[in-house]
């Protein structure tokens, strides 16, 4: 028998050098390994490890601040207080040390609820019990300390229902439908969406000891959290909500109110008397907006004036027939006159003069068929049978708003343009996105272009200032004495089927109109849907226009 030791010698080395090899290649690969640990993924495994050594639980359910003008917050906190077992280190890490404090926490837990029973805590059951309590439990628990797997804190919640608020517009970036769609492209939803997404809840946190004892306890805030500041006065739109709801307007299902300063486009209040009603003040449920009735014919005679196609002291005579139901105070009116008693038969002729062309230019030019805030459900509106259709009978019924559809937000800016001097202002919502450390991300600014000439727009205001305070006016429900008031008052008359069947009368009501206060404009627009009866449309949205006014005198809001 020969060995060939030369032989296996090298066969021997040659695994060994393989073996080296591996080892040395594992060895790189753990050492990248471990840096990238260090340097780039050891967050996930640091939290891991400090879960060991505290607690924490979001002490706010929004996690950003939704902000009026002056800084103060919209959205409304309540208080809520709870107790929370963690499951396995209660069970495991207690002892008979500190029996007496878990038999009293136990009691009174189960005193508060008898359903919140300590002694039926399963060790099967993984994870944390989380107890709602109020807060005189909270205050007996909150000193408790020795007791591992426990402790109690308080939260900040606001509503999260969904509903048409405006504050829960914006911040809702997902879709009613489906809460997991986000809302298109463009729309500021989505816009609000996309900045604030990756914000961190406002937490509390609780450290512990290695035996888990709880030894300090400290807020959480991320400083680049991403705020959201509107143009809403909180004062003005909780005003506006408290007027709305009371009693006096029981009987209306749904009021829409929009209000803004004239100058700077800055939307104050967007209030609704049902949240959880349709959002007449963009548009829903409607396609296209909402009849804007007789408020039309301020924009009918700003253009008959601005085109020199109307003189001021020229007269018409009502022409028979022509709106047989409509109630006429005079025989013969001059543009004026018919302004101030909102006469259809004149406005009719004035409207043949002027052409739909020009009605839609005008139209056009101060934003009723413009999407105002890009939000997901605002309507655009539209005048029916426009361009397609171009007969006497589209031009009449056009120059008394019957076949204009605008929502009240869009409407908003017949009233401003005129208090502005003939310029157009594109009212806005959001004044800035701006972080927790003050750091502004982003500015919102207007945009403004004059529309009708300053002198056309002077005529306007007085006009509209005596349709409130003239004899002859339709907004004499809106005057308040010593205060500059003008408007125009809408009406747009329909059927509707009640429970039984039957058509029975109704009218939608507007009010769009200005006041003056601190030597400062401000615009509104009033919306009172489906009123059943005999009350007049706009004489309701007048006193709903009068009482949040002197709400806002008699409170001294915008100062």
């Amino acid at each position: 028998m020969s060995f060939n030791i030369r032989g296996n010698k090298q066969k021997i080395l040659g695994r060994t050098y393989a073996l080296t090899s591996i080892m040395i290649v594992l060895f790189i690969v753990l050492s990248l390994r471990l840096a990238y640990i260090q340097l780039f993924d050891n967050s996930s495994l640091q939290t891991m490890a400090n879960r060991q050594y505290y607690y924490e639980e979001n002490i706010k359910n929004m996690p950003y601040k939704l902000l009026d003008r002056e800084s103060e917050e919209l959205f409304n906190y309540e208080k809520k207080y709870y107790a929370v077992i963690d499951i396995n280190n209660f069970i495991t890490m207690n002892s008979k040390e500190n029996l007496a404090e878990i038999q009293s926490l136990t009691y009174t837990l189960r005193n508060y609820n008898k359903d919140y029973d300590l002694t039926l805590i399963k060790y099967s059951n993984q994870g944390k019990q989380y107890y709602n309590i109020d807060k005189t439990t909270y205050e007996k628990l909150k000193d408790v300390k020795t007791v591992k797997g426990f402790y109690v804190y308080e939260s900040n919640e606001t509503e999260t229902q969904i509903n048409s608020n405006i504050r829960n517009v914006i911040t809702r970036g997902t879709k009613v439908s489906d809460s997991t769609k986000l809302k298109d492209e463009g729309t500021l939803e989505r816009e609000v969406y996309e900045y604030v997404k990756d914000n961190k809840y406002t937490k509390i946190r609780f450290e512990k000891d290695v035996s888990g004892n709880i030894i300090d306890e400290k807020i959480v805030e991320n400083k680049g959290n991403v705020n959201v500041k509107l143009t809403l006065d909180k004062n003005v739109q909780e005003l506006s909500e408290k007027v709305l709801r009371d009693d006096k307007y029981k009987s209306y299902g749904q009021i829409g109110v929009v209000m803004m300063e004239a100058d700077s486009g800055k939307i104050l209040s967007m209030a609704l008397k049902d949240d959880y009603g349709n959002n007449v003040n963009i548009g829903t449920p409607s396609e296209n907006g909402f009849y804007v009735g007789s408020i039309f014919k301020t924009i009918v005679y700003e253009a008959a004036l601005d085109e020199e196609i109307v003189g001021t002291k020229e007269t018409f005579n009502l022409i028979n027939g022509l709106f047989p139901k409509s109630k006429e105070k005079k025989y013969s009116y001059n543009m004026k006159e018919a302004f101030i008693s909102s006469s259809n038969n004149t406005f009719a002729q004035i409207g043949w003069r002027v052409g739909i062309e020009n009605l839609y230019n005008y139209s056009k030019k101060q934003g009723l068929f413009s999407n105002i805030l890009n939000l997901q459900d605002e309507k655009v509106g539209e005048i029916e049978g426009y361009p397609s259709k171009n007969s006497e009978e589209i031009i009449t019924n056009t120059s008394i708003g019957q076949t204009v559809r605008a929502t009240p937000l869009a409407a908003l800016t017949i009233p401003n343009t005129v208090v502005n001097n003939g310029v157009y202002v594109k009212p806005i919502i959001i004044d800035s996105l701006i972080k927790e450390d003050g750091t502004v991300v982003k500015k919102y600014n207007t945009e403004s272009e004059r529309v009708i000439n300053k002198a056309t727009a002077q005529t306007l205001k007085n006009s509209m200032i005596e349709v409130v305070n003239n004899d002859l006016g339709t907004g004499k429900k809106a005057m308040i004495p010593g205060m500059e008031v003008g408007g125009k008052t809408g009406t747009t008359e329909y059927f509707v089927k009640d429970k039984d069947n039957q058509n029975i009368e109704c009218s939608d009501g507007w009010f769009a109109g200005f006041f003056k206060y601190n030597n400062k404009y401000y615009s509104m627009v009033v919306f009172v849907p489906q009123i059943l009866g005999n009350d007049a449309g706009g004489g309701t949205a007048s006193y709903v226009f009068k009482d949040i006014v002197q709400g806002i005198v008699e409170n001294k809001y915008l100062k």
